[in-house]
């Protein structure tokens, strides 16, 4: 039976009263007493900043401008950060500095605290598990990050490593997943097609030195319909584990003059070091994001058939308790949102305990909150003993009359207990025990209990849970497993887990959801190891051994993407399984892109897209023979360039001027360079000598097979250069570089592989 996507939703959204001739650009989504809270940009000349408030992501209220301070004019990128009772904006009115404004409320009104801070636009505010707060911004060639000794001042930031997309660098944003910074963040242009999102991930600090993993951009569309993709923002998704990406595209032209922006959310998921982006998606209905088991507001008298109320003793007290009736799994994550009375109205320090695990009055566990000490206690109580198992203070200054939220996530490793989203006591080799969740208080307590949840999921498993979009990319720990496959840690090069398939019956399933019926080509990241072992791959009732084959693979390195075949898929949802039958298989992630038949024979002029590079044929091209001739007129130390397997060409004059991804091979006085492009990162895999005299014409022919590339000159059947890239481009078009009086690149011959 094909999996099963319930409510769904497809990008991008139109929501109501968004901005006129405008529309949604720069949004950010604030996560708040179970509520999400949408904020954009303001069209330039006008005043105010709209919000849309939701419980799922998907289905959007208007709220109307949650301020009309003049500062609002024309306000760019606003960032909402909910801390000790106070709701603070960050935004950069026109580009001409920051400001902060402050709300008791997520809907405002948010009024004016300070002057113009400065630091260009796109302000982000990100505060670390210790409670240092960092304010990062955009930079020419660049992010800057900041410490910040309160929400209104901002002291001296220092530029971030590789964070730069090569020109303009905007839209930061920093999240704390598993241990890792992610930093995500935009450019070039707002409105260039290749607008596009890159991250870095750091293990050590939130403003130390990044690594760029090779996944990227993460984002990215040049589409007609559907490109300039960027300025997002991450939050954390509905079942308290999942997170998700909201950006914006662009579309059309405004009656203004720039394009209308749509607001775009698609699926986040994490494998150690590395993040992906379960797309981008567009025009095809996506699984919507999965809500909690159980959730309610408390906003009212608890419902009898959902909670039980009694009194038990905790702690050397009577304690009034609030139970839920049903059970969580023996893994799952619990939200409890929450105010405490002034203590002098209760006559004893303010306290509270999260419950969870909650077998009998003898039996269970708790987040306690100690107002006398003010410390967030784990407590495990077995057979009648309780245990103070790990404390930490709360953070300085908390005011518990204000709203906290404790978040446990406990799983077979462990148990986590955040506070305002902070992690704060971390104790592994405390499994997970199943049970009812709820509270305890003091007989005589007041507390304010509100939104309250749990999910059956921790620890990301939901991103292995999800239901994945085709085309796309999908990591081999995200799978379904058969028979008993190992993941390993520490063996890839980006510092994900793999997956190893070496037991009779080892195997990975999908749930997967293709967007469009048509041919696909499946590829697998492979350890070099694997060479010679038989991978079988199963989908839409089609079963297909694939050896491979030791030529297949780079000769120095430990992985390769290689290319299984072609495969028929269907619209809809469905199941793609890969399983061993021969050796052993370490696997790192498998592709899948929708590709076009390449025609018997087809010459191409390059015209499209821009005058600096001329791109033509399609992008689903994969295997195929280019053929041309080139010829060096006089000596010249300039040189020009073929194009191959090119995707997601741009042409804008505020980016970089290689505006595309895939293969370069330029043509000097003396010798052939073969380059990989991916928009600013441009590295030299191989050259051979090729030397030219004044007035010379060459022969080229370059065959492209797998991911394989042989580049050979005149009539010779030897190759000048053969290279296999390991993270190869397996599909796209051909094209030219460059504008030369003293080079001729005759038009491309096509050819489809015999």
């Amino acid at each position: 039976m094909a999996p099963v996507l319930g409510e769904t939703y497809s990008n991008p959204f139109q929501l109501d009263q968004e901005w006129e001739d405008y529309g949604i650009g720069d949004p950010y989504i604030l996560r708040y007493d179970g509520k999400y809270y949408l904020y954009c940009s303001t069209k330039d000349r006008r005043v105010g900043i709209k919000a849309w408030s939701s419980d799922d992501l998907v289905n959007w209220r208007y709220e109307g401008l949650v301020t009309e301070e003049p500062v609002s004019e024309g306000a760019y990128a606003p960032e909402v950060v909910y801390w000790n009772g106070s709701f603070y904006m960050y935004t950069s009115p026109a580009g001409k500095g920051h400001y902060v404004l402050q709300s008791d409320k997520p809907t405002g009104p948010f009024v004016k605290k300070t002057d113009n801070l400065g630091l260009t636009i796109d302000g982000s505010v990100f505060i670390d598990d210790d409670g240092q707060w960092t304010f990062t911004h955009a930079k020419n060639g660049g992010i800057m990050a900041a410490p910040m000794s309160d929400p209104y001042t901002i002291g001296t930031g220092k530029q971030l490593n590789t964070t730069s997309l090569g020109h303009w660098t905007e839209g930061s944003m920093i999240i704390k997943r598993n241990g890792r910074y992610f930093m995500t963040y935009t450019g070039n242009h707002v409105f260039s097609r290749g607008y596009r999102v890159n991250y870095g991930v750091n293990r050590e600090s939130p403003v130390g030195t990044y690594t760029i993993p090779e996944n990227n951009p993460i984002l990215i569309s040049t589409d007609k319909d559907f490109n300039g993709l960027g300025h997002s923002s991450t939050v954390l998704g509905p079942d308290m584990d999942s997170y998700y990406i909201v950006y914006h595209n662009l579309v059309g032209v405004s009656a203004e003059g720039p394009p209308v922006r749509r607001m775009n959310l698609d699926r986040l998921v994490f494998n150690g070091d590395k993040m992906s982006v379960l797309g981008p998606t567009y025009g095809s209905q996506q699984e919507a994001p999965r809500m909690p088991l159980f959730r309610d507001a408390l906003g009212a008298p608890p419902s009898e058939e959902r909670w039980e109320r009694m009194s038990g003793a905790g702690g050397g007290r009577m304690l009034e308790l609030l139970l839920t009736r049903e059970l969580t799994d023996s893994r799952y994550t619990a939200e409890y949102n929450f105010t405490l009375a002034d203590s002098g109205k209760s006559g004893s320090a303010s306290s509270l305990e999260a419950i969870f695990a909650y077998e009998d009055q003898e039996n269970y566990r708790s987040a306690r909150v100690d107002g006398g000490k003010m410390e967030l206690v784990l407590i495990d109580c077995v057979n009648g003993v309780e245990t103070s198992v790990a404390a930490q203070p709360l953070p300085e200054g908390t005011d518990l009359t204000k709203l906290h939220t404790i978040r446990v996530q406990s799983d077979s490793s462990g148990t986590m207990l955040y506070w305002d989203g902070l992690l704060r006591i971390e104790q592994t080799g405390m499994a997970a025990k199943p049970g009812r969740i709820g509270y305890g208080w003091p007989q005589g307590a007041d507390p304010e209990l509100r939104y309250t949840a749990f999910s059956n999921e921790a620890g990301g498993s939901s991103d292995r849970n999800t239901i994945k979009p085709l085309p796309g990319s999908i990591e081999a720990v995200h799978g379904i497993p058969e028979g008993s496959p190992a993941v390993r840690q520490g063996i890839t090069p980006d510092g994900s887990d793999a997956v190893v398939l070496s037991g009779k019956g080892d195997g990975i399933t999908y749930p997967v959801n293709v967007r469009q019926d048509g041919t696909y080509l499946l590829s697998v990241s492979v350890a070099k190891s694997s060479a010679g072992s038989t991978l079988v791959v199963e989908t839409e009732g089609v079963t297909k051994k694939v050896k491979l084959e030791a030529s297949y693979f780079v000769e120095d390195g430990e992985w390769t993407k290689v290319p299984l075949g072609q495969f028929e898929l269907k619209q809809g949802t469905g199941w793609l399984s890969l399983r061993r039958d021969k050796g052993e298989i370490a696997l790192r992630y498998a592709e899948a892109s929708l590709t076009v038949p390449v025609p018997e024979e087809s010459v191409i002029k390059p015209t499209q897209v821009g005058i600096l590079n001329r791109f033509g044929g399609d992008s689903g091209w994969t295997d195929y023979t280019v053929s041309f001739e080139v010829t060096m007129k006089q000596q010249t130390t300039e040189e020009t360039a073929v194009l191959v397997r090119t995707t997601n060409e741009s042409d804008h004059k505020d980016q970089v001027k290689d505006g595309f991804m895939g293969y370069e091979l330029a043509f000097r006085s003396d010798r052939v360079v073969l380059k990989r492009i991916s928009y600013e990162k441009s590295s030299v895999l191989d050259f051979a000598s090729l030397p030219f005299a004044p007035g010379q014409t060459r022969r080229m022919t370059v065959k492209l097979e797998g991911a394989a590339i042989a580049i050979f000159a005149d009539e010779s059947s030897q190759p000048l250069l053969r290279w296999t890239d390991s993270n190869g481009f397996l599909r796209g078009r051909v094209g030219l570089k460059g504008v030369s009086t003293v080079w001729s690149v005759s038009p491309l011959t096509v050819t489809a592989p015999q």
